[in-house]
């Protein structure tokens, strides 16, 4: 049962008597009102934005700032930054001369809607410069300009080329004072672009010691020396003109390149084309497949001269000789008799043999015990017993297998550790990329049999590049000192040196001053008595040795296509009694079996010796 009457008292009292925490109610909101006040505003807010965006549409479409917005658009001009070319430093030769440069070279282009070409000076000057451009460029009539310069003007194109080819400094000054042009920019609407090349002066002489770079790859000096000569490149604010044509235009925040330091190498012109020259005579006169030749200077191991030519032929069956491959620095191949100097060396000098020691070279057929290895000489019917002088001079690969087995056969290591010792399996760390280390074997290694050490005694079962076998050659010439070949002697900034490459020993005594004595003797008997007598002249001694090694063409062996390759060398230096220079020849070729195609080292590659000896002497 509900009790209203409780009911009633107690909100009867509440009315009368309110608590001091409750507040009398408040009369209700408007809630549309409120929604409409707000809506209102916001309306008023976006018709003002409305119309401050529709004004400045407005103005920016027919006020003077769109006239100017809408003209660059028209013209297609856009701002920007390009990066500017350092000018690349210069290959100098070891006197001072160009190798490679950098020089600018030109396109002018014309504005012919240019405010300051007005059309009478256009009309008075259009004929002249047309024949000005044609009788310069010889490449097509004067009509022919005259017609594309109207076109041009007609249609109010912007910076058209006018300049068929990138010409020169001299030619640029020539042709900026034509017709019109002659006006300059503003008046005649003219603009030159510049282009920075790369050029060789002397064409590809030593180009794979000068060298190029390319964003695909480099070789030569010029890659090895990249960053000095690259120097660092600046920013230019530009200005977009027409089609793909950017301006240089003036900001503060250009910043200008830094031109590339200059790189003087050892290489002598003269000495350098000789040596090509006759190299490539050679090659061509004995269809020879590649060849190089070095001339080193005895005391400081710069390379005064360096060519490298290999055979090619055109799909016409034109053959000619070319330079596109290191053959000197990266070619490593058995060296052959040349390498006889060294087991001479080991065994005067290590195992204390003396040169006057007698070995039986016999009828030019041995077997060497235990392992019955085959050794011919090249003379037939042999040496018989003669001294191991006598065996260097005559260059007997049974008396060299003979004395190294003697010696060392029963302690192979003993002969490997000579040769590492003396440093001749290092590489040299040339300033040019490519150079390839010699590989010369130990015992232990997988490629180690009972045949190593009597192929290596002469110069079979190791290899060398033909840099490695002048340096140690050019070591016995320089009283034992053994200095690292030499290409680059310093880099300049300008007149200023940066940085200086000093003559480098890499062993300061090769071998005992006594054994030096033998070597230097030996030598000479070979010129003198020997296989080399091709270098015999009246002007000047020379010491010296040929090699003419058997090439083995991988898997397929020696004996290839019905005949032999062969590489013929000669390696020595002179004047005998007082070395200046040493100098190398290596020459490769296709001998069939049975032709009488020469090959022997001394045949082949000493006349080239010969020439360069004549050119320095």
């Amino acid at each position: 049962m509900t009790t209203p009457h409780r009911y009633t008292e107690q909100h009867g009292a509440d009315r009368r008597n309110p608590q001091p925490h409750q507040r009398p109610r408040q009369p209700k909101k408007d809630i549309r009102k409120e929604i409409y006040d707000r809506s209102l505003y916001l309306y008023y807010i976006f018709l003002l934005a409305g119309v401050i965006i529709i004004g400045r549409t407005l103005y920016i479409q027919y006020g003077p700032e769109g006239f100017e917005l809408r003209n660059e658009a028209k013209n297609g001009r856009s701002f920007g930054t390009r990066s500017t070319t350092a000018k690349r430093g210069d290959i100098l030769s070891h006197d001072n001369r160009m190798l490679a440069t950098t020089i600018p070279l030109y396109h002018i282009y014309m504005d012919l809607a240019a405010e300051g070409l007005d059309d009478e000076a256009f009309r008075k000057g259009v004929d002249s410069l047309s024949l000005s451009l044609s009788a310069f460029f010889k490449d097509r009539p004067a009509t022919a300009y005259r017609d594309s310069l109207y076109r041009w003007r007609s249609e109010k194109r912007r910076y058209k080329r006018i300049t068929p080819r990138r010409i020169n400094y001299i030619e640029l000054k020539q042709v900026v004072g034509f017709p019109i042009l002659r006006r300059g920019r503003n008046r005649g609407g003219m603009l030159i672009d510049t282009l920075q090349q790369r050029v060789f002066p002397h064409g590809d002489m030593a180009r794979r010691t000068i060298g190029r770079v390319s964003e695909s790859g480099g070789f030569g000096i010029e890659s090895y020396f990249d960053k000095e000569l690259a120097g660092i490149d600046g920013v230019t604010a530009v200005q977009k003109i027409s089609g793909n044509f950017w301006m240089p235009i003036p900001n503060p925040d250009n910043i200008n390149p830094i031109d590339g330091y200059d790189v003087v190498s050892t290489i002598d012109i003269e000495v350098q084309e000789t040596a090509e020259a006759s190299l490539r005579e050679q090659l061509a006169k004995h269809d020879a497949i590649w060849g190089t030749a070095i001339l080193m200077e005895v005391a400081t191991g710069e390379i005064r001269a360096i060519a490298n030519l290999n055979k090619q032929t055109s799909s016409d069956g034109k053959v000619s000789y070319v330079e596109d491959y290191n053959y000197g620095v990266g070619m490593n191949m058995e060296p052959g008799s040349t390498f006889k100097l060294v087991s001479l060396m080991a065994l005067l000098d290590d195992a204390k043999a003396s040169i006057n020691e007698v070995f039986d070279t016999g009828d030019g057929v041995a077997y060497m015990t235990p392992y019955k290895v085959k050794v011919t000489d090249s003379h037939r019917g042999g040496f018989g017993r003669i001294s191991l002088k006598r065996i260097f001079e005559v260059s007997s690969n049974i008396g060299f297998a003979k004395a190294i087995n003697k010696y060392y056969g029963t302690d192979p290591e003993r002969f490997t550790d000579y040769l590492y010792r003396q440093g001749l399996a290092d590489k040299y760390g040339l300033q040019v990329p490519g150079e390839t280390a010699p590989i010369i074997r130990r015992p232990g290694d997988k490629q180690w049999n009972g045949s190593t050490l009597t192929m290596m005694s002469f110069g079979y079962a190791l290899l060398m590049t033909p840099i490695h076998t002048l340096a140690i050659y050019n070591a016995v010439a320089n009283n034992g000192r053994y200095m690292k070949p030499l290409l680059v002697t310093e880099i300049r900034n300008r007149n200023t040196t940066v940085k200086e490459f000093r003559p480098e020993a890499i062993n300061e005594h090769i071998c005992s001053q006594a054994t030096l004595r033998f070597l230097k003797e030996s030598l000479e008997g070979v010129v003198n008595d020997g296989t080399a007598a091709v270098l015999r002249n009246d002007n000047y001694r020379v010491a010296g040795k040929t090699g003419t090694a058997q090439v083995a063409k991988g898997r397929q062996g020696y004996l290839v296509n019905g005949g032999r390759y062969y590489l013929g060398s000669i390696v020595g230096y002179f004047p005998a009694d007082k070395p200046k220079y040493s100098c190398i020849v290596a020459i490769e070729t296709f001998h069939p079996i049975g032709s009488d195609k020469v090959y022997l080292g001394g045949s082949l590659s000493g006349p080239v010796f010969s020439a360069i000896a004549d050119k320095v002497s």
